[in-house]
């Protein structure tokens, strides 16, 4: 439910306008017919290209609008259309002393071998020389980045425009950019831009990245939302076999597999100044395949790419995207040396449907670079060092600087979003994005209530559960947090609470520190590892639906602080001291009864400290407050965790060791999709009663929760030594776009299998006066495996998951609830892109 980012499309996907569409054909002066012409409406991203007889059809979504033509080795034409155009006809002219040499070939009606394909020996060379192009010629280099994120509304009317600027409407609309009849506008509302410095040593195979300079303005402030939408687009390097765009596995047009993924055409070779290049056009062999559409350009002398423009099917199965594109540009250095000169990432998103009427949500990102020195080469330890963004306003410049290095139209957007941030209708509408993406609502400047996703719950100790939650947020960068709530249950009609605390100490290096105070009831039986949370988050009793009884909770009344230090960026130890009392929720329900110095006690008092140590390589981090947030990004994680309890320090009950770690990692296999795989393990040194053990996790709701058992009750397996491994591998339409008719449907398929091994020793077993007879997963492996189908839902809103799970046999020794189910559905709820 936290991941559902993209629900606030559906405060932007509305509103119809006239439409028409225009047939025709385009040709050259001799009247044959041109293939793959590319057509665009001006001033949008919208387009089409022309087929293998060079036909085309397009919709306009205005009663008037403009198309450019063009086509490499050829003079571009621009054309006006109206509603009363039902065919026209385009004739293309040759650019003058531009094309000595064309070779034209149509995509064959039969797919061609890629031994037959002309463009095979081309891209043969591209893969050959793919490892010793580019920056990698030389030994030393550095170069500027200049990076300029945009985020806006698009197919917005002037009705629309005039309640959002009222008295400014006039002077507002003409920094805006809009369609040529003047009815659909656009406003950004956020814009950012980074300067970086870029070191890299190809001796030391070592790359240095030093922020130079930002700036930013928009309503990006009230969470962290915003944050990753903008960081959205991911560096894609176009020589990589496979790359990621928007978290999903795409295969790259020039990698060494695509004849399995894309239909080649060498459309041109030209000769320019003694020069030879080639164009190649590329099409998915499957328009809902994560694949492109577009073409790059190649040098004949050593095959490096000049320009690749290219962009995804309007099919293709990624939920939520009307269009994707990506362009890139290379400059030439010393004839031989290909550097990059601009990068330029587009993606326009809407919920409900991919109509182009619809009001949609663009960000655009643009990296321009500038100012190469090569073969200078700097101390070995100087690319050791990085300079990073640890504090807010860190890098921020006065006006004089961005005048000298900014865009001159920067400068009206920043003007426009003034303007725009302050008008109630935008910030009500970016209000309604931060609620449904993370539950969030505000109730003042600096006070939000939620998240709502967690307000009610049942369970048969409390009845209905009522959970009024809240936080302190004036920006992603507070420095302090507090997070509390109140639960009431109608049924043992008592009272619960809880609440933290936290603060960041130091931003370099950076330091946290937090405290919080748990009086409520928790499902013990459905946690593992939990280093890093303090108020924590209890599924176990915070569900509505849920199968079999959920008896088994535990009353806990725990005091917890807690330390931070970051040691480097995604390298960080942790320090929590806790002081915990337990006892059961319902003791008439469920006993966690204990023998100790030959008595039966009921209570445990457990004080006990944590130090952890979290790794997350690659990770992206938003916020530079206390509280961070995960980008969208894949990334490993490792948690190692040592836990220590005292017994009589402040009354503790036990003296015990205990070891875990927690090891995460996604697997990009291609076009197969990615492996998500997770290990985790531990021991427990010492003898214990139940609630400090060691339980197999369980999941009784109905829904899919990470890292639990979906067909086994709380604390059917108890352990002090265990091992589990989750798999779930994610084929993102591999298999099911291949199937006609199913393919239509848009469904992705994936498979899962977990398992569970676990021992528990006689001494933990002989103090045990509880309800649960002990049963670990010894003698035989229990595992859960299944298969489902994600991208579930109506139009563009797919984020459904359903899986069909089935479990092994096991001895379900504890009859307090009813027998677990050997087969279950199970639904999830996650976004699809």
């Amino acid at each position: 439910m936290k991941e559902y980012l993209l629900v606030f499309f559906l405060f932007i996907s509305f509103a119809l306008h006239s439409q028409f569409t225009v047939k025709g054909t385009v040709v050259d002066e001799e009247n044959q017919p041109l293939p793959y012409v590319n057509i665009s409406i001006k001033r949008t991203t919208k387009g089409t290209s022309t087929d293998d007889y060079g036909n085309f059809e397009i919709t306009i979504d205005k009663n008037i609008a403009r198309l450019e033509f063009s086509y490499l080795g050829y003079k571009s034409v621009t054309k006006t259309v109206r509603k009363n155009d039902n065919f026209i006809k385009i004739i293309l002219k040759e650019e003058e002393n531009s094309l000595n040499e064309i070779l034209v070939v149509t995509k064959p009606k039969k797919r061609l071998k890629k031994k037959e394909n002309p463009a095979y020996n081309i891209l043969k060379e591209i893969w050959k020389n793919k490892r010793s192009n580019g920056l990698k010629l030389t030994k030393y280099y550095e170069y500027k980045e200049h990076q300029t994120i945009q985020v806006g509304l698009d197919n917005l009317d002037s009705s629309y425009i005039k309640e959002v600027f009222k008295k400014d409407y006039e002077t507002a609309i003409n920094d805006m950019k809009y369609d040529e009849d003047g009815n659909n506008y656009y406003i950004p509302f956020f814009l950012e831009e980074t300067i970086y410095h870029v070191y890299g040593n190809n001796v030391l195979n070592k790359r240095r990245k030093d922020i130079v300079a930002e700036k930013s303005d928009g309503v990006f402030d009230q969470g962290f939302i915003f944050n990753r939408m903008v960081n959205t687009f991911i560096d894609v390097n176009i020589y990589d076999d496979n790359f990621l765009v928007l978290n999903k596995s795409f295969v790259s047009p020039v990698s060494t597999v695509g004849f399995g993924t894309y239909d080649y055409v060498l459309n041109d070779s030209i000769i320019t100044k003694d020069k030879k290049r080639y164009n190649i056009y590329f099409f998915p062999r499957r328009n809902e395949d994560f694949a492109f559409q577009g073409n790059f350009w190649v040098e004949g002398k050593n095959f490096s790419l000049t320009e690749i423009k290219m962009s995804v099917n309007k099919d293709i199965n990624l939920n939520f995207v009307r269009s994707l594109s990506i362009e890139k540009e290379f400059s030439i250095e010393n004839d031989t040396i290909f550097l990059p000169k601009k990068d330029f990432y587009s993606g326009n998103f809407t919920l409900l449907d991919k109509k182009e009427t619809n009001k949609g949500l663009t960000i655009t990102k643009l990296v321009d670079y500038s100012d190469f020195k090569l073969e200078v080469k700097k101390p070995d330890l100087f690319y050791d060092e990085q300079i990073e963004k640890y504090a807010p306003k860190q890098f921020e410049k006065p006006e004089d600087f961005w005048k000298q290095n900014s865009k001159p139209e920067n400068a009206n957007t920043y003007k426009l979003i003034d303007v725009v941030k302050d008008t109630k209708k935008i910030r009500n509408l970016t209000g309604l994005i931060n609620t449904f993406a993370s539950g969030y609502i505000n109730m003042g400047t600096s006070l939000q209530a939620g998240p709502f996703w967690t307000f009610f719950a049942q369970n048969e100790i409390e009845g209905f559960r009522i959970k009024p939650s809240f936080r302190t947020f004036k920006t992603i960068d507070d420095r302090l947090r507090v997070n509390g709530y109140l639960a009431y249950g109608t049924k043992d009609k008592k009272l619960k609470f809880g609440g933290e605390a936290k603060y960041l100490l130091s931003y370099k290096p950076r330091i946290s520190a937090g405290l919080a105070y748990v009086y409520d009831n928790d499902q013990l039986g459905a946690k593992l590892l939990n280093s890093n949370q303090l108020i924590g988050d209890p599924f176990g009793n915070g569900a509505l639906f849920a199968r079999g009884n959920n008896i088994f909770l535990s009353k806990v009344n725990k005091l917890i602080t807690n330390i931070n230090y970051q040691i480097k960026p995604n390298i960080s130890v942790g320090l929590n001291f806790t002081n915990n009392s337990i006892v059961s929720a319902d003791p008439n329900l469920f006993s966690i009864d204990y023998l100790k110095n030959n008595i039966v006690q009921s209570e445990i008092k457990d004080v006990t400290t944590d130090l952890s140590l979290t790794l997350t390589p690659g990770r992206f981090v938003y916020g530079l407050g206390v509280e961070q947030r995960f980008g969208k990004n894949l990334f490993p994680t490792i948690i190692l965790n040592y836990k220590r309890g005292y017994e009589g320090f402040l009354n503790g009950s036990f003296s015990y060791d205990k070891l875990q770690f927690l090891y995460n990692q996604p697997i990009v296999l291609g076009q197969l999709g990615i492996l998500d795989a997770t290990v985790e393990g531990g021991k427990t040194f010492g003898t214990l009663p139940i609630s400090l053990l060691s339980p197999i996790p369980a999941n009784q709701t109905f829904s899919l929760v990470r890292n639990t058992f979906s067909l086994i009750n709380y604390y059917d397996f108890v352990s002090d030594t265990y091992l589990t491994t989750h798999l779930e591998h994610h084929f993102n339409g591999f298999i099911l776009n291949r199937i006609p008719l199913i393919k239509k449907l848009d469904l992705r398929s994936l498979v899962t299998f977990r398992a569970a091994y676990g021992t528990i020793s006689q001494d933990n077993i002989n103090i045990n006066r509880s309800s649960i007879t002990y049963n670990a997963p010894d003698k035989n492996l229990y595992y859960e495996y299944g298969f489902g189908f994600e991208n579930i839902g109506y139009g563009n809103l797919k984020f459904l998951r359903v899986d069909a799970i089935w479990r092994s046999n096991y001895n379900q020794v504890n009859t307090q609830i009813p027998q677990t189910p050997k087969f279950a559905i199970r639904i999830g709820i996650r976004p699809g892109l």
